[in-house]
């Protein structure tokens, strides 16, 4: 019945959401993003904030943009920054042909027909925009196939945490995927992300370290960017001198690691209990996750939230969520997580992070996860245990930061400039 239902829902958004081909024009650039990595409203517009930081320092080199939305997005047009096209109707189609015809002829045979019909549609759109380069996160295989047919390189910008453990770039890219399908290059945050990246050399990619385009962008803060500058004075959530906790919540957990369990679909119980018992003498930044703010689980989430918190003057978590996350990390002491890549961000902050998922353990699927930040000692895995967290908290606040605070550097730019120059 929810597959019936799912593919209603499909079908009907097919049926009445309109192709953004009127929207097309010829640009330097194509950026491809979708609504789950739109994580900012900026003067009423939904941002993503590392395509979207990308599209900027396109503009400001006076390089034309095509902005892209992926399926399924509803974040398109005026309601998004730099106006997106999309083309859910044209692509939903072909989807659903792929699932009808996965009972027919299987799903590997349905996919390869999904992947070369979507190639298509890509296809048209690259001939109509003709870009000198294609920046997307995560870009759809079908899409990377068509931008090598156009001898139009693709990057994959990073935008979480790259690992063995990762489904994208552990499993589907390196051993699902052919060469043709995959992007030119990939764009990474640092030098550690790379890590897991070495199967792309053996596959003619290329893998860059530009930094991220976004914590740069905070971290050398222009006065002339207003973004930026209005973040920055309006960024502020507790103005008392108690310790700040950040926690980076995660959408899709009951789903993916606690679907048999009585986890609430937010955080783990010990978490919870101790955000109530600390909460006058710490204050707590709950973050939710962009898939959380307006996705299906955000109802919920906020119920949750209002129901357990709601009542505590120590807790926020409304304005935490809508900040840009360099704001919010610069006004953190610690940083507690299941297993969000904030752990990364974190540390370029020098700030130490608490991971409670069980699956990073020793024997569990998710163990190669962080391997760096956990052997350099800023990141650490805990029992979900009210008394072992509450510990870990006096113990990192008594240690103060960790490290220097430390950005890497972007060169999104060198990218661009390479990319001019392709021929």
């Amino acid at each position: 019945m929810k597959i019936l239902f799912s593919n209603l829902r499909l079908l009907i958004f097919a049926l009445f959401d309109k192709n953004g081909w009127s929207a097309l024009g010829a640009s330097d650039v194509m950026v491809v993003r979708h609504d789950a990595d739109c994580g900012y409203l900026h003067e009423g517009k939904a941002y993503s904030p590392i395509i979207d930081t990308v599209t900027d320092e396109c503009l400001k080199k006076n390089l034309d943009v095509q902005s892209i939305a992926t399926p399924v997005s509803r974040l398109t047009g005026e309601q998004a920054y730099n106006s997106p096209a999309a083309f859910n109707r044209a692509f939903l189609i072909v989807s659903l042909w792929v699932r009808v015809l996965t009972i027919f002829i299987g799903q590997e045979k349905s996919k390869e027909f999904g992947i070369s019909r979507k190639s298509l549609i890509w296809l048209k759109i690259l001939d109509v925009v003709k870009p000198k380069v294609v920046i997307g996160i995560q870009p759809d295989p079908a899409l990377c196939r068509a931008c090598r047919a156009s001898n139009i390189p693709v990057y994959d910008i990073q935008h979480g945490v790259i690992a063995k453990n990762s489904k994208w770039y552990g499993d589907i890219l390196p051993k699902k995927l052919a060469t043709t399908d995959l992007p030119n290059g990939f764009l990474c945050w640092d030098q550690q992300s790379t890590v897991h990246l070495r199967w792309a050399y053996e596959r003619g990619a290329t893998i860059d370290v530009i930094g991220h385009p976004w914590f740069h962008r905070f971290h050398y803060a222009s006065d002339k960017d207003l973004l930026v500058q209005e973040a920055l004075r309006n960024g502020k959530v507790f103005l008392d001198e108690k310790p700040v906790i950040l926690v980076a919540l995660q959408w899709g957990l009951h789903i993916h690691y606690y679907p048999d369990s009585d986890f609430n679909k937010v955080m783990c119980k010990a978490l919870e209990s101790v955000i109530k018992r600390t909460q006058g003498k710490y204050n707590w930044l709950l973050r939710l996750h962009p898939v959380q703010l307006m996705g299906d689980e955000g109802k919920f989430c906020e119920e949750y939230l209002a129901k357990e918190f709601g009542s505590l003057s120590g807790v926020e978590w409304h304005r935490t969520s809508q900040l840009p996350l360099p704001v919010v990390l610069a006004q953190t002491n610690l940083h507690i997580t299941d297993m969000s890549s904030v752990v990364i961000e974190a540390s370029w902050f020098g700030l130490y992070s608490a991971l409670l998922n069980p699956y990073l353990n020793k024997g569990g699927g998710l163990e190669s996860l962080y391997e760096f930040e956990r052997d350099i000692g800023i990141a650490n895995v805990l029992e979900q245990d009210v008394d072992i967290i509450e510990s870990w908290i006096g113990e990192k606040l008594s240690c103060g930061q960790s490290m220097p605070s430390t950005v890497p550097h972007c060169g999104v730019q060198t990218i661009l400039d390479r990319a001019m120059k392709h021929e």
